[in-house]
């Protein structure tokens, strides 16, 4: 079936935080005097992450305000401490600002391939309220929808973010191509939808030359 519509992962995939997790939290933890070394606040993010991700219920927040109490709970382990609410509130914030994130590579060129060829774009994201704004301040797009895991209150591996974009832009899934980093995420959310997966490495960017291999057919 022809290619009808591009679905975009965010975070790994069009963008990735910046100069990272662990320098970011450390600059704004200093600023509430909580002196951290950025590199091993890099290194417990991670674990730290993944650890809260398992325990909660709708993961990444069943809507914003359960996204805040879940980027909390990552923060404190991240931190292995009780921290100030305003020093959470901060670094929950510090990443709704464009500065903090950096665009991959091939992304802009993905996103222009697809405009060449008049197909439309969506983001089928795991974030929160943060990535609209985000989309804007970074020039990205356009999109014709953007759709977080939070609005649904489902993240992936569950279909539930891609049927929301799908229907928002008049296609069936199996005439979507998603673009994003995860296998278990990503990778399976396709394999339920009956979408077409292409992989990310984020420290290579997106195929641009795969993508427009499959955009011919």
């Amino acid at each position: 079936m022809a290619v009808r519509a591009l679905t975009f992962d965010a975070a790994g995939t069009l963008i990735a935080p910046h100069p990272g997790v662990g320098a970011v939290y450390a600059e704004v933890a200093a600023r509430h005097g909580f002196e951290r070394d950025a590199d091993e606040l890099e290194r417990a993010f991670a674990p730290a992450f993944k650890a809260v991700l398992a325990t909660w219920p709708a993961p990444y927040g069943a809507d914003e305000a359960d996204a805040r109490r879940f980027w909390d709970g990552v923060i404190a382990a991240t931190f292995a401490e009780s921290l100030p609410y305003e020093l959470c509130c901060d670094l929950y914030d510090a990443f709704a600002q464009a500065a903090r994130w950096r665009v991959l590579p091939g992304a802009r060129e993905a996103l222009a391939l697809a405009a060449r060829r008049s197909i439309p774009c969506a983001v089928v994201s795991n974030f929160d309220l943060r990535l609209h704004a985000l989309v804007g301040q970074l020039a990205l797009g356009p999109f014709a929808a953007v759709v977080t895991s939070a609005q649904v209150g489902r993240a992936k591996p569950d279909p539930a973010p891609l049927l929301r974009a799908c229907d928002l832009m008049g296609v069936a899934p199996r005439g979507v191509v998603h673009v994003g980093d995860s296998e278990r995420e990503d990778g399976a959310m396709c394999t339920a939808t009956g979408a077409s997966w292409l992989r990310v490495d984020p420290a290579v960017g997106i195929d641009v030359a795969r993508l427009d291999a499959l955009l011919r057919h």
